[in-house]
């Protein structure tokens, strides 16, 4: 008896995919023929494809997993229409960052996501929401979705793209203020870490469970130029923490209200709002994911 699975292919995801897509197809076909599955795959053409593919393909099959093959803008699109159902995404992590899979301890290669894949098991984490919209690893604003804004302009993707992005934004980036829950604040970036990193091991809320029921709110204030060495090293190491200028709490939902419509990012992509009020919540137990 072969099990069969679904697989979503974004063919821009990514450094490599886009180069080699007819490659990791055969790979995939060849993988699954070994392991008693069958695949079929299927290409996005654009921004939100592949949560049409799922929703048109979920029901045909009783599929064992739809599997996202990109990086974490690719899962976010697959996972939204299986939250709140039975039926599991499995990840090949062959984007960008992969936050959701570092987060779960995937691994971050074809053969060896190939293999964990058809010998893992669901289980089940939380999923979370911005305005309905919803997240999986983190999302926020301030400098981090201002550096997503920027980065998704650049043609070149990889690490070493949003580190030069990230360090000529840096100098000009101005805190900005806002309500959370009320009460006024200014910050340099605030996070809602549903996993506990952006991406590509960079870790803003190292503390954070896929399982509790919690967001992690990490709001990191105003800070002295030096301190942006430090607090880069705290990302990259997974060692930041509660300090002068890093504040952490846990919460099940929270409000920001802003003066103006902000810049947000959920999952890395980002997003200009409309409106100046941001509305987070948790959806505890929400998603299966094959780990």
């Amino acid at each position: 008896m072969t099990h069969p699975y679904l697989f979503i292919l974004n063919p821009n995801s990514g450094t490599s995919i886009g180069k080699n897509s007819a490659g990791v197809r055969e790979r995939i076909h060849a993988v699954a023929k070994k392991n008693a599955g069958s695949a079929q795959i299927l290409f996005t053409e654009e921004r939100a494809h592949a949560t049409e593919l799922v929703r048109e393909h979920m029901h045909a099959e009783k599929w064992k997993a739809i599997v996202a093959v990109g990086g974490d803008g690719t899962v976010n699109e697959i996972a939204r229409p299986l939250v709140g159902t039975d039926i599991p995404i499995g990840i090949l992590p062959l984007g960008s960052g992969n936050g959701l899979a570092r987060h779960l301890g995937l691994p971050l290669t074809l053969d060896a996501s190939l293999k964990r894949l058809f010998e893992g098991t669901p289980t089940t984490i939380d999923s979370a929401e911005l305005n309905d919209i919803p997240f999986f690893c983190t999302a926020g604003m301030g400098f981090d979705a201002y550096v997503g804004h920027l980065f998704s302009q650049q043609k070149a993707r990889g690490l070493g793209t949003y580190v030069k992005v990230s360090f000529s934004a840096y100098w000009s980036y101005k805190p900005q203020p806002f309500l959370l829950d009320g009460v006024e604040n200014r910050a340099f970036s605030l996070s809602f870490a549903n996993a506990g990193q952006f991406g590509n091991n960079a870790w803003v809320a190292p503390q954070a469970s896929l399982q509790d029921g919690l967001l992690d709110i990490c709001k990191i204030g105003p800070f002295p130029q030096w301190y942006g060495t430090v607090l880069a090293c705290g990302l990259f190491t997974k060692s930041l923490k509660q300090s002068r200028y890093i504040d952490y709490r846990r919460a099940t939902t929270a409000v920001v209200e802003t003066e103006t419509p902000a810049m947000i990012h959920y999952d890395g992509e980002p997003l200009q709002l409309d409106t100046t009020r941001i509305e987070v919540k948790i959806k505890p137990g929400s998603l299966h994911v094959i780990i």
